[in-house]
């Protein structure tokens, strides 16, 4: 299945190369912002989430700098059950796809729906594991399954550590795999998801 959801194996992606990513959300900052590390330690994509702003939308950035930006994550609402995230290419403003909170649904198991460009199914992003007690006992770590065309193309799961947020992001080895900016895109809405919650209790 070739799409904008994914990018042909062995195609050149310089930072976005890698099976692997490292997603950090500080927890004693200035302002929200995560950072996303490739296995070597190199930055490959930073974001300030803004404090301030009744739609949000997101620039994720290749540099610290803010002079390279990658992908513009926009909700369509402020508020809503469903929410909706469009992920753009911040260079050509060409929409990849979007990911589609389930609503109700998603009170207990973080769910989400993946739709195309086009806005037809695609796949789903969903949290697995004891998700119930998770809202109870924050020690147990996240962990999320992102699904397209029927099977499994990334993982994603919490480590923790201290004085920050962290989650590793794995991208798994198939013929035809996730883009890497959509599959990093789908891990911070997650994580952001998760903070949110928290935040909430």
């Amino acid at each position: 299945m070739t799409s904008a959801l994914t990018t042909r194996s062995g195609s050149s992606l310089g930072a976005f190369a890698h099976n692997s990513y490292t997603l950090v959300r500080p927890v004693f900052s200035w302002g929200r912002v995560y950072r996303v590390f490739a296995p070597d330690g190199s930055l490959s994509a930073f974001v300030r989430h803004p404090w301030f702003r009744l739609r949000t939308e997101l620039t994720v950035y290749a540099d610290e700098e803010e002079l390279d930006p990658l992908l513009v994550i926009k909700n369509r609402r402020f508020a809503a059950l469903n929410m909706e995230h469009d992920l753009f290419d911040a260079k050509t403003g060409v929409r990849l796809g979007v990911l589609r909170n389930r609503g109700l649904r998603s009170i207990f198991r973080d769910a989400w729906d993946i739709l195309d460009a086009d806005e037809r199914p695609a796949g789903e992003m969903i949290e697995e594991g004891p998700a119930f007690l998770r809202r109870i006992f924050r020690f147990i770590p996240g962990r999320h399954r992102i699904d397209l065309g029927g099977r499994t193309v990334a993982r994603v799961h919490q480590v923790f550590a201290f004085f920050r947020r962290e989650f590793e992001l794995d991208l798994l080895q198939l013929d035809d795999p996730i883009e890497p900016r959509f599959a990093i895109a789908c891990a911070l809405i997650a994580m952001m998801a998760d903070l949110r919650r928290e935040n909430r209790e």
